[in-house]
């Protein structure tokens, strides 16, 4: 099958990487795959590293008008037999350009979708609307739509992210990856270093945003652990920080539609300390991978902490069974066998209803 993947991502944030991650298993599963996005930006450098076909063209806002005529050209060129979305632009695009085209839009935005007239034109030509986690279809993220739908995860790669082996006793390493965002939360994670003991470090890599490094150092001066917590900034490559680290944590207040932080350390075999929100109650098992806290409850998340670094045994049997939950549920090859059966669904023309909510 010829597969097309629209990714028009300023960065590789969750939903690039998404859709990266996607191409290489469909390719590796033999599909023939082309990547577009920006020419010489990130996703197409990223993408290129991993070995994929990419055409370097722009749909993103200004460069929409100039990028619709290359993406017709493109679509001519390649003559995909499907072309999946990761953006509103290039299912705009689809809409406008690839008539009787199997279109499939990946849906990771944390807003409502969009109403009005044209949208639900461009809606109605998009024979598949994808979600990677449950939550979105409870709450309502399909909104009007009457064609079909699915759940289908972002794999996380479990070789490249692989666990290394713990022995008691366990250092008490607290490590969690992020931009430095507010809607993250480190300052929870920060406020709650407070109440640990002194031996319990803490480690956060991200790049700012909309918060700078010095900032977040000096609340952690102010409240008397600056010399517990370390700002990594952004880490390219973050397996050796979580090789470290005894528990994993992801403080987010409210965004993480998907936790790629949170799956990487899982993968890891790090259990996680989750704010109880969004994508992340579809990821961790309360009491099995890891514990819920209440977004922003410090006490909470420092309470969990020294309770589980008391008991390494049962964080040990946490990380392991975190482990088992990537592979069997989010590994490549489970989410290719997944992306596989809706595409051969779609293109012979079944339209079981099964396929309406399909994990």
């Amino acid at each position: 099958m010829r597969i097309l993947l629209t990714i028009n991502c300023k960065g590789v944030d969750a939903s690039a990487a998404g859709g990266i991650a996607l191409a290489r298993i469909m390719a590796e599963t033999g599909h023939s795959v082309i990547v577009q996005a920006a020419p010489d930006g990130p996703v197409t450098r990223a993408a290129t590293a991993q070995g994929l076909e990419c055409a370097g063209l722009n749909l993103q806002k200004s460069a929409f008008a100039t990028g619709l005529s290359l993406f017709r050209k493109l679509i001519r060129t390649f003559m995909p037999d499907v072309i999946i979305t990761t953006r509103a632009d290039g299912q705009t695009a689809c809409a406008i350009v690839a008539g009787g085209i199997l279109t499939i839009r990946i849906r990771c935005d944390i807003r409502k979708p969009r109403s009005g007239r044209i949208w639900k034109l461009v809606d109605r030509r998009t024979d598949l609307v994808v979600f990677p986690s449950p939550f979105m279809i409870e709450r309502n993220y399909s909104g009007s739509r009457d064609g079909l739908v699915a759940v289908l995860p972002h794999p996380v790669d479990t070789e490249f992210y692989t666990s290394t082996e713990k022995r008691e006793p366990l250092e008490p390493l607290l490590v969690s990856i992020g931009r430095l965002s507010p809607m993250k939360g480190h300052r929870t994670l920060i406020k709650a270093l407070q109440l640990l003991p002194e031996a319990v470090k803490a480690v956060v890599a991200g790049a700012p945003s909309q918060q700078s490094v010095s900032e977040l150092e000096l609340f952690a001066k102010d409240l008397g652990v600056g010399n517990r917590i370390t700002f990594a900034g952004k880490v390219a490559d973050v397996r050796e920080l979580i090789s470290r680290g005894t528990i994993g944590v992801v403080t987010s207040l409210g965004s993480e539609v998907v936790s790629r932080a949170g799956m990487e350390m899982m993968s890891s075999g790090l259990p996680l300390l989750a704010a109880a929100t969004n994508g992340l109650l579809d990821l961790v098992c309360d009491g099995r991978t890891g514990l819920f806290h209440s977004p922003g409850n410090y006490r909470q998340l420092a309470s969990q902490a020294a309770f589980m670094l008391r008991n390494p045994s049962m964080t040990l049997r946490m990380g392991r069974r975190a482990r088992k939950t990537c592979i069997d549920r989010f590994s490549y090859p489970v989410i290719a066998e997944k992306w596989n059966h809706t595409l051969t669904a779609l293109t012979e023309g079944n339209k079981n209803p099964s396929l309406r909510y399909h994990q």
